[in-house]
């Protein structure tokens, strides 16, 4: 057997990631947002009841991991959103399209508050970053009227990012609890490595 050395440390040093402060308003203050619309009401207690008492130890346990699993929906469409900003980069495409849904399901995950708290932590942190000032030099100075303007756009394609997944993730609990199924586990991406 040949002695192959663990380079997993140095490997990891040498990567670098993209900026994450919006993952945490998300963990933090969406999830709040969610948590407390579905608080502040009683309509699936009866869901509770029916279904899921075997599973949770109370009502509010219940609750809880419902806005979980929103909040995390709402980070992976934020992510899905930023993978397809870096897509079109890498094809050197316009910027995606805004692809809002018709509607949306309750709760919504965006406040007035958390929303422009959500667009300032996008826009201060990759606006800062080399890789979003190089594509908007060569790529979109002529799609914009300004660099604030490309990075209110690129924060818009974000936090329609967050409703999407938030409403798609909705989707499948509403799902499950027509027929009282088990709820599916939501995970969270990996960080997303930059890669160049």
């Amino acid at each position: 057997m040949h002695f192959m050395p663990d380079t997993e440390d140095e490997d990891s040093a040498e990567e670098t990631f993209w900026p994450e402060g919006y993952k945490q308003v998300i963990r933090e203050d969406v999830r709040r947002v969610i948590a407390e619309q579905f608080n502040g009401r009683k309509q699936f207690r009866r869901v509770y009841r029916k279904g899921y008492t075997e599973s949770f130890t109370g009502y509010e346990q219940f609750l809880d991991r419902v806005a979980d699993m929103v909040a995390i929906g709402a980070e992976n469409g934020a992510d899905d959103a930023f993978d397809e900003i870096v897509d079109a980069f890498l094809e050197e495409d316009a910027l995606p399209e805004m692809r809002r849904y018709t509607s949306y399901l309750w709760p919504d995950p965006l406040s007035r508050e958390v929303g422009e708290r959500l667009r300032r932590v996008i826009v201060d942190e990759y606006g800062e970053d080399d890789v979003y000032r190089f594509t908007y030099k060569v790529g979109y100075k002529n799609d914009f009227g300004s660099y604030g303007e490309y990075m209110d756009y690129v924060a818009e394609l974000v936090m329609t990012g967050v409703m999407n997944g938030a409403n798609d993730t909705l989707e499948r609990i509403y799902r499950s609890f027509m027929n009282y199924n088990r709820l599916l586990p939501v995970r969270r991406y990996p960080r997303r490595l930059k890669m160049w």
